[in-house]
């Protein structure tokens, strides 16, 4: 339990170290907007790089973190779109989106004008997302439930 709780709160302020100046992110389903948690991060703004690596592909480290997190809501064959906000001037180049089940198994989603469609098998999921760009690269997370 205590372990549980420490790697919370220690990936609730890697979050919190992040300049706030650097891109945010989030889901667009329906009427509604979701932020995404902020991961790993390569990004410069002409002055200065941030770099912060963190092991978001060790499956149960992200998945332990994220999913404590209040799920999103989604239904099965859902349109999502992404929107990416305080780029900075930056051109993003491409977009890939995974999601992770709590067994390990990773599933690459397909991208199309930052929009994905959600797939039809329910469950709990963690969503992951990561940008390339010229300004160079984020990754953000969400836990979602597909109903």
């Amino acid at each position: 339990m205590f372990f549980l709780l420490l790697l919370k709160n220690s990936a609730f302020f890697l979050e919190e170290e992040y300049d706030q100046n650097k891109p945010e992110a989030a889901l667009a389903v329906n009427e509604h907007t979701y932020h995404l948690h902020k991961g790993s991060i390569n990004w410069s703004n002409g002055r200065s790089t941030t770099k912060k690596e963190i092991n978001v592909y060790d499956v149960y480290d992200l998945y332990t973190y994220i999913s404590q997190q209040k799920s999103i809501p989604l239904k099965q064959q859902q349109s999502v779109k992404l929107h990416f906000s305080n780029l900075d001037g930056a051109y993003i180049r491409s977009v890939s989106v995974h999601i992770w089940r709590d067994n390990g198994e990773k599933t690459k989603l397909f991208v199309k004008n930052n929009e994905f469609k959600v797939p039809t098998n329910q469950g709990l999921y963690v969503v992951d997302i990561a940008i390339n760009s010229t300004r160079g690269t984020m990754q953000y997370a969400a836990n979602v439930q597909i109903q």
